[in-house]
């Protein structure tokens, strides 16, 4: 079915039945054509994932027009039971129900009944697994598995549709529109917090989607780029929704509209407290410390007619689309409007000023980490007083899933020291490879926690950090890349070089590609040496002309989630 074919069922889906979808009866029209061609009819694009500081761009092929694309997507409209006059509202549309979904949820590692979610490379193979199945639920996925799936069905109906990633993403159980830590007066960390309901947290990433619709059902000024999330984490109108709700409403803090707009507020801007028990406060609580500028860090997406198989040049930071620049007068004020909306969030905010302290600590940031070598965790401690201060410090490493719940203890290290007035020291310690790598799970990444006492005045300082480690980049090349032609068989070979000091055991190689090939998991028999280079060649015919891309991920019982993407141009059948 070629393109005008498709927006004829697509505009039967929507009921969309009046004009050529070009004007004011068309609630999802998007007029910049750039963006239309990429937020609609790009077949492939990238999911952000990792640490803010090592973000990378995954790979990933939507096929929104492949066979088994379009049928679900009418499926999914009817088990949701939306009515069909009101199939042509966008906000019904992406807000259903929650029920029998395409794809369960795992977070634990424990992926021996289905598919790792990190061994996904597009959306197909996973909606065909969904037919095949019965229309039972595959499994398995994560946030940025399900933005990638709504992104290929959004499309498929017509919906302009983003997958956006939002790094040091927070989770507030409780609408103060903080992330709060409570402490006992031994300074023990009050699970639950006083109330026993509190449990919040900050995932290293979450990934959601923006969808581009007419907010007809609020006040003018709001349509646009909606946020929609097919990972709720708490319920909305008693069901596991969340969204759509209007980007301009979360940057001005107007928490009082449609659809969940506190929780997402909260994901992008909410300040970060630690609470000490105090007889003395009128809520028995005195805040301890405060980061306003800790979550929301960046909001990425693949910018639209960008392309980059060898690096992140794709990216674009939409962070600004969802809150004013941290630190700004209209940021603030924009926090204080929906803290005005939040009777909690005015309690939270209601603290004593904070004492004055003497001693700086700073945490050294790590840049890069290369899977197979060491690292330092470093704390800079500086006295600015007239007096000597004795400083007590402690550093320890974790690793942990991409939701922030920690996995490992790796090391740790403390000590007591004297700091001279007006002097500074060095406080380290340096993680081998070998005391971490057995130790890492799915997407690799590690916090570090630095906890500073200054004995004389009982100042106490407390500092965190995460990162990924880095894996090497898997290379795709096509045989005759310029011959390249529709029903002509050509050869593409997949390589990288094993850089851990142990053989990669069990491995399998996930390759997808729209209009290339089906996609397909291929299962390596042999293990890779030490050091050693895989090399994998495989053939395969292509179906549509035009710029195409192959995407694969290659995974091993040791290494995981090591992934790559080459562009090429298919020329027409001679």
């Amino acid at each position: 079915m070629g393109w005008k074919g498709r927006r004829v069922v697509l505009t039967a889906v929507m009921g969309r039945v009046k004009g050529d979808g070009r004007g004011n009866d068309d609630t999802v029209f998007m007029e910049d054509e750039v963006k239309r061609e990429e937020y609609v009819m790009n077949e492939q694009g990238k999911v952000f994932v990792g640490a803010y500081k090592q973000s990378r761009g995954r790979p990933w092929a939507f096929g929104q027009f492949d066979d088994v694309v379009l049928p679900v997507a009418v499926y999914l409209l009817e088990i949701s039971r939306i009515a069909d006059p009101e199939r042509g509202n966008p906000v019904k549309v992406v807000n259903s129900s929650d029920e029998s979904g395409v794809l369960s949820g795992r977070w634990d590692g424990e992926y021996s009944d289905g598919v790792a979610p990190y061994k996904w490379s597009g959306s197909v193979r996973i909606l065909e697994e969904y037919v095949k199945s019965g229309y039972q639920p595959v499994k398995y996925g994560q946030c940025w598995v399900f933005s990638a799936l709504v992104t290929t069905v959004c499309r498929a109906l017509g919906i302009p549709c983003r997958s956006v990633t939002n790094f040091v993403s927070a989770h507030d159980t409780n609408s103060s529109l903080t992330i709060d830590k409570f402490f006992d007066k031994q300074g023990e960390e009050i699970e639950g917090g006083p109330d026993g309901e509190n449990y919040d947290s900050i995932w290293n990433f979450h990934v959601w989607n923006d969808v581009w619709m007419v907010r007809n059902d609020l006040p003018p000024g709001y349509g646009g780029w909606q946020a929609i999330d097919s990972t709720p984490q708490e319920e909305s109108d008693h069901k596991m929704q969340c969204g759509p709700v209007s980007l301009v409403a979360i940057r001005r803090g107007d928490i009082g509209l449609s659809y969940d707009a506190p929780f997402v507020f909260a994901e992008v801007n909410a300040d970060v407290m630690h609470w000490g028990e105090d007889k003395d406060s009128e809520w028995g609580w005195t805040r301890l410390k405060m980061n306003k500028y800790h979550v929301g860090r960046a909001i990425l997406t693949k910018g639209p007619g960008k392309d980059d198989d060898a690096g992140e040049g794709d990216q674009e930071d939409v962070v600004n689309e969802y809150k004013n620049k941290e630190g700004t007068t209209s940021e603030r004020l924009a926090i204080h409007n929906a803290i005005r909306g939040s009777s909690r969030a005015m309690q939270y905010y209601n603290f004593k000023k904070d004492v004055k302290e003497d001693v700086t600590f700073d945490l050294i940031e790590i840049e890069k980490i290369i899977v197979g070598r060491p690292f330092q965790v470093k704390v800079v401690v500086r006295n600015d007083s007239d007096q000597p201060r004795k400083v007590h410090a402690f550093l320890n490493s974790r690793s942990l899933y991409y939701t922030g719940v920690s996995v490992s203890h790796i090391k740790k290290a403390e000590g007591t020291f004297v700091l001279k007035p007006k002097a500074s020291q060095d406080v380290a310690m340096t993680v081998q490879y070998s005391e971490y790598w057995k130790k890492l799970v799915e997407h690799c990444m590690m916090k570090i926690y630095a906890i500073c006492r200054v004995e004389e005045t009982g100042q106490t300082w407390t500092d965190e950090d995460d990162f990924t480690v880095e894996k090497p980049r898997l290379e795709i090349k096509i045989q005759k890349e310029k011959e390249v032609r529709v029903r002509k068989m050509c050869e593409a070979t997949f390589s990288f070089t094993n850089p851990l000091d142990v053989p990669l055991t069990d491995c399998q190689l996930s390759v997808d590609g729209a209009g290339l090939m089906r996609p397909r998991a291929i299962t390596v028999k042999n293990d890779i040496a030490p050091q050693a280079k895989f090399t994998h060649t495989m053939r395969f015919l292509p179906r549509v002309h035009g710029q195409r891309k192959v995407i694969a991920t290659f995974n091993a019982k040791e290494l995981f989630d090591v992934s790559g993407s080459k562009t090429l141009t298919v020329l027409k059948r001679e």
